[in-house]
């Protein structure tokens, strides 16, 4: 019997696997695993990018189901409403960010010097300025001058690569898919369509789990920073929200412009608004986005918090802001894989959870 061909032996149906064949799996492991030991960062941005594929199709798919519009102009709408969308915010705050960043510049040392004189009261507040203004002496930070535009031109070209793909992989979504099936053999092409449409639902799900903390602390900071008298409370307040995507470091950064515009005012607004943000650093890193996301894709918040750490320390913020999907990703393939049971269906039954709990 030729190697490779089923066979019956014993009633049990048994499969033959021709050394040559097991060399050339092989073959294509070893491969697969130096690519992504070596090219780690491109594969993730090209996640990203099938990522923004993934939801561009859902708002395409709504396009076609609730208009005349369908295909490539249900798509065209979509690109479409989503330029709508970012100009008019651009033309609504843009220009004022650009007048209230321009003041900031001008008002930013006379605040410092404000906010040095309680610190100079304290020993360790001494000691933290004196830190500060060596630092800054030092000329170290004129010298990392190449690297921060080296980072930038890093971020301008990743960024290029994950729109390429994105726009590309959400125009021909099919074609692209039938063309990655014929790397698998005929007889598993059934399977594997149903995995990739599988893991494209969980994707959307996960999309879907990830506007509402976004929304919620976009508007939260919005609102604070309102009642604050923080200047841009509304610019502020968006990038909060579009910095929820990187999760718990997103919302520490976008604190940081938060908390110049509130140094602007006075120390004590720089200080509210820094609680302002650590709260919702709290409310959104460890309890909003792992219960939402746990609700939308059954992704467990321990689950969540770890794979983000372990991301974050072999990939940085590319891998940190990757890491949720990847997670929700993998979960549908140890499913389908190696536990073979669908993707809808919990592991541990919720009844067991609950009187775990």
């Amino acid at each position: 019997m030729a190697a490779g061909r089923p066979s019956l032996a014993g009633g049990v149906r048994v499969t033959r696997t021709s050394p040559e064949r097991l060399l050339v799996v092989a073959a294509f492991a070893v491969l697969v695993f130096l690519f992504l030991w070596f090219q780690l960062d491109l594969a993730l941005l090209a996640f990203a990018g099938i990522l923004i594929a993934v939801i561009l199709r859902a708002i395409t798919e709504w396009i076609d189901r609730h208009t005349r519009l369908s295909g490539k102009l249900a798509y065209a709408g979509t690109l479409l409403l989503i330029g709508a969308v970012m100009a008019g915010l651009g033309f609504l705050l843009v220009p004022r960010a650009i007048a209230q960043i321009s003041v900031l510049a001008q008002s930013l040392p006379a605040s410092m010097h404000r906010l040095e004189q309680p610190l100079e009261t304290s020993q360790w507040g001494r000691e933290l300025l004196d830190r500060a203004r060596s630092i800054f002496h030092s000329g170290s930070i004129g010298s990392q001058i190449s690297q921060i535009a080296g980072a930038v031109s890093a971020a301008v070209t990743g960024l290029v690569i994950v729109v390429v793909v994105g726009f590309f992989a959400a125009l021909n979504p099919h074609g692209y898919a039938e063309g990655m099936l014929v790397l698998f053999p005929e007889r598993q092409r059934a399977r594997a369509r149903r995995i990739a449409a599988e893991l494209q639902r969980q994707l959307q799900w996960w999309t879907l789990g990830q506007l509402l903390p976004m929304a919620v602390l976009g508007i939260a900071s919005g609102v604070g920073l309102t009642l604050l008298h923080v200047a841009l409370p509304w610019t502020l307040g968006l990038l909060t929200g579009l910095a929820v995507f990187l999760p718990y470091a997103g919302t520490v950064l976008s604190g940081i412009p938060a908390v110049l515009m509130g140094l602007q005012r006075s120390p004590q607004t720089a200080l509210w608004v820094l609680l302002l943000y650590t709260a919702l650093h709290l409310l959104e890193g460890y309890i909003l986005t792992p219960m939402v996301q746990k609700r939308a894709v059954r992704l467990p918040p321990v689950v969540t918090i770890l794979v983000q750490y372990f991301f974050w320390q072999v990939a940085g913020i590319l891998g940190l802001a990757m890491a949720a999907p990847l997670a929700s990703a993998g979960i549908v393939l140890v499913k389908e894989l190696y536990l073979h049971v669908p993707a809808e269906q919990p592991v541990v039954p919720e009844k067991t959870m609950a009187k775990a709990a």
